[in-house]
């Protein structure tokens, strides 16, 4: 037992229950371990001990490891978007065992995670308070680590989740007594037992419908038929050399679809795994290369047995690939990374990684070979309260290499890019999102933009927008040319809408625009596009991904939210079919919801969707004056919706105790302007949101160790004292307001952010779950690293203690967050 209670971290730090600073960085530090319940048996057992163990036994506490397997809790972790099974998955553990975030080091060889929750889970790492001699010495075993019980310590886990609420319509009736003395208020009121006696817990029931969209009338195994119905979300498309064949890769069911071109017919289906998002053909067409985007990986497909072959790590989270016109190398945006990979296709192995700017996202290759133009979603980090500036990277395709950074001003979501056949020039799509102006600005349709960036070969940068007054083109998602030139095709994935783009009309309303006009009037000219569109072609649900076939008859778009394809006939310039990819026929509550949240009908004159702002599921990166606070007043950085289910309530100021208000009566007020859904369609679109996943987390891979600066910046997290031994105020440390598995507490608290703008200095503590990917940071999002909170914005302590760190003190705290 004793041999696992020392461990070298390689710094100076005190332990939580040190009383004393560590001398020197070789030192080894003492560090507490978990014991588990059958040790602490040893003493808490017979009549003398009042039974304690055996009481412990039959609570519902011993058995909620074992819980985790049943098909409620699989039902709740897929509500939670958690894609693990329960007994893994960090989140479920969190609260179903105790030492879930520990590391093996810190458990005795005794210590066993399927107990539950166990004794520890309250009174901390039992090793250094074990022993009877400390135990029968109160304030021994206080200086020893031995924590009191406190309804702090079963609030953690003991509140109303929705996700559990939505398949037990009660919680569970094991809540022993302990617990149901010291519950919060509406946790307890929920009990079967206390609604009798609870005049309202009626109305509770019934708000609970609003509450919890799919526990309508559904239980956990209804629930997860609805869950696991597959779709195929096609999402980007490619033809072979020949013509033949289109090949669709389908992001949600992790395949490639294979469609026969003249017959309009699938053909076959190629699994791939991990959210294929992209793909491409080597030359002589006779591989495919498609990215597996969760899988952090590219796969070789053999086309002639369409058999997978070979698996390429690349960076982070591929989405966009394109490959050299020899087919030796590979160039793949690694979204997650902020790179771009570059693989040798003999070896399979990665050469180097290219800097792009944030989310790396499509790639198009010149008509020369020469050059790769990269998209970046997201802007960079700009000065606080300032426009947004994108770019777009150019690769120098020979010598591998970043060989210009050309910036689009104003612009954010630059996601499709292709070049014109002359090579003079390439477009690509973009988003023109005025976050700096109040909201007001939606009723005169000048909130989000929607349009085209112009990149000419030179560098020089143009933009128009492809919205008109009344009849926006909301989320501009790809284009591509015809082989002649002469036509362009954009999808709008908000309108279910392809817009016909007549080059010469766009070059000829360049060409006699002034210099000025084009830097500041067709940006932001609502109209402009109907001297250049010749057409608006309606497809189906989501289009995204678009090509032109080879002989330039046809283009086919990736319709993601209704699995088939679109062929529009591109002389006659009108959708002549449709081609079903195989999805299933049922459309689910979730569909609905995928299908709501994704378009612009919920808006004002259709101008966006909610996936406008939360592209992925997630952030665009963005920061917004909502006139709610008053106009000009409390600027609110963009959140993630990923994972959120138990993080109640929302909004920075957590003012809205549920999804369905915030994404109900608010949107309706402060962003759509017109009532967004129905309560059937409000309960879809909930049900759709909170089962949003968050991606593995890039740097800890599900059950591995902590590297070494991980493990030194867990110790700097939950420390008590500061360096020079002073004892921290449990409000000063991290961990108190950030404990696991959410690492929220769900209240709202004053960190001494507050700025001049902001009416009230109390925010919402954000959950840290995957906090590496939703920069920028703070409410206001005036934080662009995680760094920056502490080096620049805790100038007095007041957002932890960390005045007290060197630099690479700092450093290791910021590895170990990034591992939450």
């Amino acid at each position: 037992m004793r041999d696992v209670r020392s461990v070298l971290v390689g710094m100076a730090l005190g332990a939580a229950v040190a009383a004393a600073p560590v001398a020197s960085q070789a030192q080894a530090v003492k560090q507490p371990v978990y014991v588990g319940a059958r040790a602490c048996a040893r003493c808490h057992e017979g009549k003398t001990a009042g039974n304690q163990y055996s009481h412990w036994l039959t609570t519902a506490h011993s058995k909620a490891w074992a819980s985790l397997a049943t098909p409620e809790a699989k039902a709740m972790a897929r509500l939670s978007g958690i894609p693990d099974e329960p007994e893994k998955a960090p989140i479920c553990l969190g609260c179903h065992a105790t030492a879930a975030d520990a590391e093996a080091w810190e458990r005795d060889a005794g210590f066993r995670l399927e107990d539950g929750v166990q004794c520890e889970k309250c009174h901390g790492p039992g090793s250094e308070y074990m022993d009877e001699s400390v135990m029968r010495d109160p304030e021994a075993a206080r200086r020893a680590g031995l924590r009191r019980l406190t309804k702090r310590d079963c609030d953690v886990c003991h509140y109303v989740k929705g996700s559990h609420a939505s398949v037990h319509l009660e919680p569970p009736l094991e809540l022993d007594a302990a617990w149901r003395a010291l519950a919060h208020p509406l946790s307890a009121n929920n009990s079967a037992r206390d609604a009798a006696a609870d005049p309202g817990a009626r109305g509770r029931r019934a708000d609970h419908d609003t509450r919890y969209g799919m526990a309508e009338s559904l239980g956990a195994k209804a629930i997860l038929e609805e869950l696991e119905v597959q779709y195929k979300n096609p999402v980007n498309l490619a033809f072979r050399p020949d013509g033949r064949e289109v090949w669709a890769a389908c992001e949600a069911s992790g395949s490639v679809v294979v469609v026969d071109a003249a017959k309009r017919l699938k053909l076959a289906e190629i699994p791939v795994g991990g959210q294929a998002t992209d793909l491409v053909f080597s030359p002589d067409g006779t591989k495919a290369y498609v990215t597996s985007r969760r899988n952090d990986s590219v796969v070789v497909i053999d086309v002639a047995t369409r058999e997978v072959r070979r698996t390429l790590p690349v960076a982070d989270e591929p989405h966009g690939i394109a490959l050299d016109p020899a087919g030796r190398t590979l160039f793949v945006m690694g979204t997650a990374f902020d790179a771009v990979s570059v693989v040798d296709v003999a070896t399979g192995k990665e050469m180097k990684r290219l800097a792009a700017s944030r989310n790396p996202w499509s790639a198009a290759l010149s008509p020369d070979g020469k050059r790769l133009l990269v998209t970046n979603a997201l802007s960079r980090f700009v000065t606080f309260r300032t426009p947004p500036m994108s770019e777009v990277t150019l690769l120098d395709v020979a010598a591998q290499k970043v060989a210009d950074r050309w910036v689009v001003p104003e612009a954010n979501l630059l996601l499709g890019v292709a070049w014109h056949p002359s090579g003079e020039f390439a477009l690509a799509t973009l988003n023109r999102t005025k976050n700096l102006v109040p909201m007001t600005r939606i009723l005169q349709g000048w909130t989000i933009t929607n349009g085209i960036a112009v990149l000419w070969r030179d560098g020089r940068v143009d933009q128009l927008l492809l919205d008109e007054p009344q009849r926006y083109f909301a989320d501009v998602t790809d284009v591509a040319f015809t082989p002649d030139g002469r036509k362009a095709f954009v999808t709008s994935a908000g309108t279910d809408q392809v817009a016909v783009v007549d080059v010469q009309k766009l070059l000829a309303l360049l060409t006699r625009s002034s210099g000025e006009d084009r830097r500041d009037l067709l940006p932001n000219w609502l109209g402009a596009s109907a001297e250049f569109v010749t057409a608006r072609i309606a497809v189906k649900s989501n289009p995204r991904g678009i090509t032109v076939a080879p002989d330039g008859a046809s283009a086919w778009v990736a319709n993601t939210l209704d699995d088939s394809l679109s062929v529009i006939d591109v002389a006659g310039g009108a959708a002549v079919a449709r081609v079903d990819l195989g999805g299933p026929k049922r459309r689910t509550k979730l569909r609905l919801g995928e299908q709501l949240f994704h378009s612009a009908n919920a808006s004002f004159q259709r101008q966006f969707a909610c996936a406008t702002c939360h592209p992925d599921g997630h952030v665009d990166g963005l920061t917004y004056d909502i006139e709610a606070d008053g106009i000009g007043v409390s600027p609110v950085d963009n959140r993630t919706l990923r994972g959120i289910y138990d993080t109640d309530p929302f909004k920075w100021e957590g003012t809205n105790a549920t999804l369905a208000r915030q994404c109900g009566a608010r949107l309706a007020i402060f962003f759509t302007r017109i009532a967004p859904f129905t309560p059937e369609e409000l309960r879809a679109v909930n049900d759709y949101t909170v089962t949003i996943p968050r991606p593995p987390n890039r740097h800890r891979p599900l059950g591995a160790p902590l590297r070494e600066a991980q493990r030194r910046g867990k110790i700097l997290f939950e420390r008590a004292r500061t360096i020079d031994g002073r004892e921290i105020p449990p409000e000063g440390r991290c961990s108190f307001c950030h404990f696991p598995p959410y690492f929220t507490d769900r209240q709202q608290r004053d960190v001494g952010t507050k700025q001049p703008s902001d009416r009230q200095g109390r925010f919402d503590v954000p959950h840290l779950n995957n906090i590496y990917d939703s920069a920028p940071y703070l409410h206001n999002g005036m934080a662009n690293t995680l760094e920056e909170i502490w080096t620049v914005h805790n100038p007095y302590d007041t957002h932890g203690y960390t005045n007290d760190m060197t630099k690479d003190q700092l450093n290791d705290l910021i590895e170990y967050l990034k591992t939450l």
